[in-house]
């Protein structure tokens, strides 16, 4: 028989652990950050684009959380 069946029937959503959790905050934190940090250094500033880099990566640390274990 070929029966396919679906990740999502009757399957729990996946459970969030604090390891997972950490990472997506730190992550984001680190990569936008330091995507702010050369961005200032960059173009000429002091600290104009590390803290918009830090608070976009936070933003997508919980985006990321959210969709992967509140959401599913």
């Amino acid at each position: 028989m070929n029966e396919r069946t679906d990740a999502r029937d009757g399957a729990e959503p996946p459970r969030a652990n604090a390891g997972t959790v950490l990472s997506y905050l730190l992550g984001g934190l680190a990569f936008w950050g330091l995507i702010g940090w050369g961005a200032d250094r960059a173009l000429g500033f002091d600290t104009l684009f590390l803290p918009i880099g830090l608070l976009l990566g936070l933003v997508g640390g919980i985006y990321l959380i959210i969709t992967q274990y509140v959401r599913s």
